[in-house]
């Protein structure tokens, strides 16, 4: 494999793998009230009757991703999933 090769398929990789601009659905143990919903980059919060939240709304690339996911890490609230969601209508 020549050089352009290899530059092309590195630079198809890094594409392949960068969080796109979308709607995320995030589930974590524990609960906070709506009114963190700025604090938490305008997402909807949803109170789940087992102690968990979602968090759903749109988030505008990997490095908010990263910024929303520091935060709750910071409140101790456990991580149980993150998703892609379509847009609610």
């Amino acid at each position: 494999m020549n050089k352009k090769d290899e530059h092309k398929n590195m630079k198809k990789d890094m594409l392949s793998t960068r969080t796109q601009a979308g709607f995320y659905e995030i589930k974590v143990k524990g609960q906070l009230d709506q009114s963190w919903s700025d604090w938490l980059e305008g997402l909807e919060v949803k109170l789940l009757d087992n102690g968990e939240m979602i968090l759903f709304g749109h988030i505008g690339d990997q490095a908010a991703l990263m910024g929303l996911l520091n935060k709750l890490y910071g409140l101790n609230l456990a991580l149980l999933s993150v998703s892609t969601a379509g847009q609610k209508k």
